[in-house]
């Protein structure tokens, strides 16, 4: 850690400490006054179970079947609070006429509650399209450094994979119910309104709620933008009351999951022995696997002549520290309301030798500064002027090229060198570097990025002109910038020759020395909107129109700007809160597109009908509190088709008069003279548009035995994307030219979600369980295939990004039945007992590219869900998420999966491997062993292919909230002390990596395990 910062250690013995002395604060209560009553609900009928706790103490009791209840208090100020689920709190003191008959009110605010839709809000009783939303409470205790892992199993329908651990780039791909397209499935991002590219980087503390958009009702408002769904930010603002103070600070430790178990030199040598026999090699040409060298390999008595070294343990330390601190202050009068906070994390990396001196540090760092300033001015009567002024410095540090630090962790063998030579010299040979020389000694990069983000937005009512009747005016501005130092510096490595004691040189030393600065992705975006809404209640019927107009300007770097603008339309029809219409509609116009191709229309619709509303479900009404049945259908597009800007254009080179592959004019025989000329590149289509989506949804929301007791949300939906953009792919390759874009791609994608809560009080102790199963298959309908394509390697009827290889039916067993199966060594061999035996798809018999067939399912889950319960007991609540996902694969190849790497001799083997096929071993996990790099069993392949399915312990908490009156001692208005952790287990049939790697040679930056201690002070 850093310096100035106390002790992991030290502060959790302090914790620990605080934890048991303020549990064992009992506060006994002198028998002097006997309090007794009855509660019942509105109607009179008793409520058993009841929780009656003397307020700022922990005496307490709960009613009995009648809801008889009796307590005994000593102070004649006391107040008791009463609480039960399904109904509001309620609060009353000791000195009250007795006896006490409490009639507790039902708590309809979860039906009231308001809900963030495009363009508004709306109460989530109303809602008829498909939404789910997450409270910013529900994110800041999850210890992450990234918002868009904080929200993983929380959101039914949003996958989440995080390909990379790395600090400051450990953001995770999202999908909103699963992939309709193999062009871009990233959703659209709004942040108070605003769209932005990222929300990553958020301090949570910052967030007042999530809302995820899954359906055409509530995405066609987005137009050409919300296909792959939207997903709205929106952030704390002030509220009118005294100021707030809020004081959070985490501490935590970091380990990097799934690390691969390589073997070390012994093991390695043993099955290069094996395998070198296997492939027909002498042997005796390999002084390696000779008997001498095992055995001094075995005894490993001389490191310098046989090196035992795993440098992936070595590099990686076992523990690194993460740091967050967030102040936020808020309140507000009649004239002015804020929030304001101050955000920092500082991430350390999980590289051991990145300070091994002290002219700079490699360290994989990241340190980000958040600040936010969400201001609302009364101007008068009329007007209401709020300015949104939030920041971001990132600071990302490191040694460079990563990822080949990574090949080389994986890939070098253990055998070859030490670290460090006799003589303390970095150790090396030809060919071969050294890992840590590129860790500690090869310079760093320094990335620094500002963002800034400005919304002004006046609010008008003109009520004065009519009741119901408001316009706001928003004005935007977004902006990114920074750059990356680098500075390089190299080593002097040597080779150590122990026969005749000295060095060979490998690698000269060269000072660190600053080799120049690079500027990252400039962007500025800026934006105009203006939002128009009108509500009117006729009788029993309730109507809300909204009118949107929108127009922003991206530029990035020094490209032209990107002009989009779009004109959005809702309205809402309630009729005595049971029957519910909405149309919504976006007219979306890009110039990316050709004129007269440059506006499309998105209309979509649906209906609710609240059953439980009805005269006739009122005696019911005890179990069923709230049913609702909603459906939607309409059309959305997706304007993220890839490709370069203004794709519909055609586009022309000049080549000059010398170059080669005849790239010029050539005219006569004998003394032949070139011209230089103008060749096409690009064949234009001005019919080029976006993708585009119908989508129907039908849901069901319920709530019984009270508004938490039980509540359940199902949706079943269905969506038809079309004019996906490709290549033609069935058009004759005669032009010269590469295939022009066409919107020809056509995919299925269907599906259903289950979320289902328990919330529940058994006298003292509270407890609730929530879970939810997700499932979303997809199948290309149309990627032009050609006329002819066998069916198995037709792409339509399959999956987007479905694995494609040989599908391996077992192993070999003898040289009889290689003799009589396909031949295989068309794909390397030789081939012997116990290599995989693959399947002849089209039965020429032979082995070949022609037998690739789809395996497996993609690297995007078709199956997400979580299971989170939660128990309280006087102050302390313990929860906990267990996440799971299920059919995808996930790919291992060359140093991660096949023996040896992807050269001969070269790589890494591990545990998995020492458990190869024999006539002895015919039911071994991993076929016969190979030095051939270019063996048929290494390639793409069903047994190299491994089920993606996890269920991982994603979080974990314990928390303690310090009783009230030792608050009040301390002059705050509550304190709050938590031990979490994260990614703290997982299960899956991956070996050495996560099951959620996308990089198939493994030189990805493992994700991290997090155990952190927290603490938040509120004043």
């Amino acid at each position: 850690m850093g310096k100035g910062i106390l002790s992991f250690s030290y502060v959790l013995r302090v914790t620990l400490f605080l934890l048991f002395v303020v549990s064992h604060m009992s506060l006994y209560a002198q028998s002097d006054n006997i309090i007794s009553g009855v509660v019942s609900d509105q109607s009179g009928v008793p409520l058993p179970g009841v929780s009656i706790v003397v307020k700022g103490t922990a005496t307490g009791t709960v009613t009995d079947f009648d809801g008889n209840f009796s307590i005994s208090v000593s102070n004649p100020k006391a107040v008791l609070v009463f609480s039960y689920v399904g109904f509001i709190t309620q609060e009353k003191p000791t000195s009250s006429k007795q006896p006490f008959n409490i009639a507790l009110e039902e708590d309809i605010q979860s039906l009231n509650e308001v809900v963030i839709v495009g363009y508004g809000s709306q109460k989530k009783e109303t809602v008829t399209g498909a939404i789910s939303t997450i409270k910013g409470s529900e994110l800041t205790d999850v210890p992450t450094s990234n918002l868009s892992t904080a929200i993983t199993g929380k959101l039914p329908g949003v996958v989440t994979i995080q390909s990379s651990g790395r600090p400051g780039e450990d953001a995770a791909n999202i999908f909103i119910r699963g992939q309709s397209t193999w062009v871009d499935s990233s959703p659209l991002i709004i942040v108070d309104g605003v769209e932005r590219r990222t929300f990553s980087q958020i301090d949570p503390n910052e967030v007042e709620s999530i809302s995820v958009l899954k359906d055409a009702s509530s995405t066609a408002v987005y137009g050409v933008k919300g296909a792959n769904g939207v997903i709205l930010i929106t952030t704390k603002r002030g509220e009118l009351g005294r100021q707030k103070i809020s004081i959070s600070a985490d501490l935590g430790a970091q380990q990097p999951i799934n690390i691969p178990n390589f073997l070390g030199s012994y093991d390695h040598l043993l099955l290069r022995k094996q395998a070198s026999i296997n492939d027909g090699l002498n042997i005796e040409n390999d002084p390696l696997i000779s008997d001498e060298s095992l055995e001094g390999f075995r005894l490993g008595e001389d490191m310098f002549r046989y090196p035992n070294l795993k440098w992936y343990d070595k590099a990686i330390k076992s523990l690194s520290f993460q740091q967050k601190y967030n102040v936020n202050i808020s309140g507000g009068t009649e004239k002015v309301k804020y929030f304001v906070s101050l955000g920092y994390l500082n991430q350390d990396g999980m590289f051991k030798y990145t300070n091994t001196h002290n002219r700079y540090s490699s360290d994989t760092d990241f340190k980000r500064f958040n600040f936010r300033s969400n201001l609302d001015f009364k101007v008068n009567r009329f007007q209401t002027l709020s300015a949104n002024i939030s920041g971001r410095k990132d600071t990302k540090n490191g040694f460079p090229n990563i990822s080949n630090v990574f090949q080389s962790l994986i890939a070098q063998v253990p055998y070859a060198f030490p670290i460090y030579n006799p003589d303390g010299s970095y150790a090396a040979i030809a060919g071969q570097g050294n890992p840590i020389v590129k860790i500690a000694e090869s310079g760093y990069d320094r990335t620094d990025v500002n963002n800034y983000d400005i919304v002004g937005s006046l609010r008008n009512d003109l009520s004065f002109i009519t009741d119901g009747l408001t316009l706001d005016i928003n004005l935007s501005y977004n902006s990114s910038t920074g750059s990356t130092k680098s500075y390089r510096e190299q080593a002097g490595t040597f080779q150590y020759n122990s026969v005749r004691d000295d060095y060979d040189q490998i690698t000269e030393y060269s000072p660190l020395s600053y080799t120049g600065e690079s500027p990252t992705t400039t962007f500025t975006r800026l934006g105009i909107q203006a939002n128009m809404r009108y509500t009117k209640t006729i009788g029993k019927s309730k109507i809300k129109t909204t009118l949107v107009y929108n127009q922003q300007n991206d530029k990035s770097n020094t490209s032209n700007p990107f002009v989009l603008m779009g004109y959005a339309g809702r309205f809402e029809y309630d009729f005595d809160g049971k029957y519910l219409a909405e149309i919504n509609a976006g007219y979306n116009g890009s110039e990316n597109f050709a004129p007269g191709n440059q506006f499309g229309f998105f209309p979509a619709a649906s209906l609710g009908y609240v059953i439980s509303n009805e005269n006739f479900m009122e005696p019911l009404s005890s179990v069923v509190t709230f049913l609702k049945i909603r459906g939607s259908a309409g059309l959305v597009g997706n304007d993220k088709i890839g490709g370069s800007r203004f794709l519909w254009q055609g586009l022309y080179q000049y080549l000059p008069a010398t170059g080669s592959r005849l790239q010029y004019i050539g005219f006569g025989t004998t003394n032949p003279s070139s011209l230089g000329g103008i060749y096409e590149t690009r064949t234009e289509n001005r019919l080029l548009t976006w993708e585009k989506s119908l989508k129907q949804n039908i849901g069901l929301d319920a709530k019984f035995f009270g508004n938490r007791l039980l509540d359940i949300t199902i949706d079943v939906f269905n969506e038809h994307r079309k004019d996906i953009l490709m290549s033609a792919r069935s058009l004759l390759n005669t032009t010269g030219i590469p295939s022009p874009q066409y919107n020809i791609g056509e995919v299925k994608n269907w599906g259903y979600e289950i979320d289902v809560s328990h919330m529940n009080t058994i006298g003292e102790v509270g407890y609730s369980l929530r879970g939810f199963y997700s499932f979303a298959r997809n199948k290309i309908i149309n990627y032009d295939d050609p006329s002819g394509t066998p069916v198995m390697q037709k792409y339509a009827g399959y999956r987007i990004g479905q694995y494609r290889g040989y599908k391996v039916l077992g192993y070999f067993t003898s040289q009889e039945e290689i003799d009589n199966s396909p031949d295989h060594s068309t794909l390397g061999g030789p081939i012997i007992p116990g290599d995989l035996r693959y399947q002849d798809t089209n039965g020429d018999n032979k082995i070949t590219e022609s037998d690739i067939q789809p395996i497996g399912f993609s690297q995007v889950p078709e199956i997400i869900y979580s299971i989170t319960p939660e128990v309280s007991w006087k102050g302390f609540t313990l929860n906990a998420m267990l996440q799971g996902a299920a059919n995808a694969s996930v790919l291992f190849t060359s140093n991660a999966g096949f023996e040896f790497g992807g050269a001969a001799g070269g790589g890494q083997v591990t545990t998995l491997h020492q458990d190869y096929w024999t006539v002895d071993n015919q039911n071994a996990s991993y076929p016969s062993l190979h030095l051939n790099p270019q063996h048929s069993n290494k390639n793409v392949n069903s047994f190299h292919l491994k089920s993606g399915n996890y269920v991982r312990l994603r979080n974990v908490q314990l928390s303690f909230e310090l009783p009230e009156l030792f608050c009040k001692k301390l002059n705050i208005k509550n304190m709050r002390i938590v031990l979490s952790g994260n990614n703290l287990k997982t299960w899956s049939k991956v070996e050495g990596f996560d099951p959620e790697t996308v990089d198939q040679k493994g030189e990805s930056y493992p994700q991290q395990k997090v155990y952190n201690l927290g603490i938040n002070i509120n004043l």
